[in-house]
């Protein structure tokens, strides 16, 4: 065929780029499906895309990771239900227009659902196109080894105690399958292995 070039794939490759509005947050309200409550909670991703997190009134961060799948849909009785729930009946526009369900989960059965309800269409509208964009960026999902490193340090960073260090919970619940082995690494390096009651490292990172 006249102009075929063989080995050359349609698919562009694009690296990953968060948008200023997604790493400075917005607001929202956060709850789940089975849940009778709300929690008010500003809603970010990090600079490198890896992770979707919120902070809520007592800033508290919680996070999942940025690969997540998304839905924008609503049953017409939910709807009804979480309209008297969150008490925006009086906001203009759909209730499903301004929330973002999103799904995470290790396969497709196993899975989370958490809703994130804006207070305008257009905010809902570009975290839906953005987030989307990062759940299916191919170089997102097929990371460098120093990525993913990059990715578990970002991790670790995210999640600070108010005197700024790591806690030594959160390595060991990242490499839980190998608690032994990061014991001893932690020994070597002369830091705390967790023996002790409320233990982090306090330090000053910059592997990259």
């Amino acid at each position: 065929m006249a102009g075929a070039q063989p080995g050359v794939h349609a698919l562009q490759l694009k690296r990953v780029s968060v948008t200023e509005s997604l790493r400075t947050g917005d607001k929202f309200i956060k709850w789940d499906d089975d849940c009778t409550t709300v929690t008010p909670v500003t809603l970010r991703v990090d600079p490198r895309g890896y992770f979707l997190y919120w902070t809520d009134q007592n800033k508290v961060i919680n996070l999942i990771c940025s690969s997540a799948g998304k839905s924008l849909s609503f049953s017409e009785s939910s709807e009804a239900k979480q309209r008297e729930l969150l008490d925006v009946g009086t906001l203009e526009g759909r209730l499903e227009n301004r929330t973002l369900t999103v799904v995470s989960g290790a396969d497709m059965v196993n899975i989370t659902c958490l809703n994130f309800t804006a207070f305008n269409e257009e905010v809902a509208k570009e975290w839906a196109e953005e987030l989307f964009s990062l759940a299916l960026n191919l170089l997102a999902q097929n990371m460098s080894r120093e990525s993913c490193l990059e990715k578990v340090y970002t991790r670790l960073t995210l999640q600070l105690t108010a005197e700024g260090g790591i806690p030594v919970k959160n390595i060991f619940r990242l490499f839980s399958a190998d608690r032994r082995r990061v014991e001893n690494s932690l020994e070597v390096c002369g830091l705390p292995t967790g023996r002790v009651r409320k233990c982090f490292i306090l330090l000053k990172l910059d592997p990259f």
